[in-house]
């Protein structure tokens, strides 16, 4: 007879699911590995003469340690394009975008590299008096690159900094280029992150500034430096969890050339099967440096085609999920 287990006793086995697994193989590999960890369990139930084991892989005896032979060295990448359009007698619309991003994260580096692309035109056209047609099509373009690398500095600092490469039609933006050296504080251990997560980051932007058009404060191009100090909270309760962050920046040649970013989500379950949501954000704008002289044409202002002058700016969203039904119906069935 299989001696008793301790109620204390435990049994590991680790799961690792490639970020190629959709959220179904993923489900069932997982369901799978649990499945073969409860077996230890069962040595002293009397049930292994209806148990059935069937390995198809291969044990070298000469081997005590199985290495792991990542031929991507921790990298991951990803390659999105999106594209939509539609339009009726009088109009057209076309969107196109596209990303890439490209990730290493280990215990003592993060390395994070993303670009974002995105292409809008709308096309106008107009019937003229006399039978003939004219057409306006108005465009904005913006392309963003940000690069991390950060150094664990231990279980609550980290260093390193940021990259930062930008150009967009509609905030007046030829080219931006900047670099962020930064310092971040965790209140708690970075190994709770799944639980916790407190941090406080300070970073020094120095950037260079192209602009397609002359700005409201008569300047073509320049180098600002710019104080950032980001904050982020991050708790996960069995009741749902919540998070907030506030950022806050100003330029150093004028403080009074500052913004403050603030917003928070919360999930909250209300009872089985019950949940809610809410989130909120707020802008306190006083930094639009690159603010086109002069004043905007009527298209530009009702198509958002340029960037227009605000003190603040805010948004929220509030919702509620109710799932009920049969906990055993995990089938799926792909027909119609």
């Amino acid at each position: 007879m299989a001696p008793g287990h301790s109620p204390d006793e435990d049994h590991t086995i680790v799961f690792i699911s490639p970020q190629s697994d959709t959220n179904d193989m993923m489900r069932r590999r997982l369901v799978e590995h649990v499945e073969l960890g409860l077996i230890h369990f069962l040595t002293d139930r009397g049930v292994f003469s209806d148990l059935k084991v069937n390995f198809t892989g291969t044990i070298s005896e000469d081997e005590e340690v199985v290495e792991i032979n990542d031929p991507w060295n921790s990298w991951t990448f990803e390659i999105g394009l999106s594209t939509s359009f539609s339009g009726e007698q009088s109009r057209d619309n076309f969107w196109l975008g596209g990303n890439l991003d490209a990730r290493r994260i280990t215990n003592d580096w993060k390395l994070d590299f993303s670009y974002r692309q995105n292409y809008d035109r709308r096309t106008f056209r107009n019937e003229e008096d006399d039978g003939s047609t004219s057409t306006d099509i108005f465009t904005t373009e913006n392309q963003n690159f940000t690069g991390l690398i950060a150094k664990s500095m231990g279980d609550h600092w980290t260093v390193g900094g940021y990259t930062r490469v930008r150009s967009s039609t509609q905030n007046n933006i030829d080219l931006s280029i900047g670099a962020t050296p930064s310092i971040e504080y965790s209140l708690f251990p970075y190994n709770e992150f799944n639980q916790r997560e407190v941090t406080l980051r300070y970073g020094l932007l120095g950037s260079h500034y192209n602009y397609s058009e002359t700005t409201i404060l008569n300047v073509d191009e320049e180098f600002l430096w710019r104080n950032e100090l980001t904050f982020r909270a991050d708790f996960t309760q069995p009741w749902g969890g919540m998070y907030g962050w506030a950022d806050a920046g100003a330029y150093m040649h004028d403080l009074s050339k500052n913004r403050v970013n603030m917003g928070f989500r919360v999930n909250m379950r209300i009872m089985k099967g019950l949940s809610v949501f809410f989130s909120g954000r707020y802008s306190l704008i006083n930094d639009q440096i690159s603010l086109a002289a002069g004043e905007l044409t009527e298209e530009e202002r009702l198509l958002n085609l340029k960037q227009q002058a605000t003190s603040y700016n805010y948004g929220g969203s509030i919702g509620f999920e109710f799932n009920f039904g049969s906990i055993y119906n995990n089938v799926v069935n792909s027909r119609f």
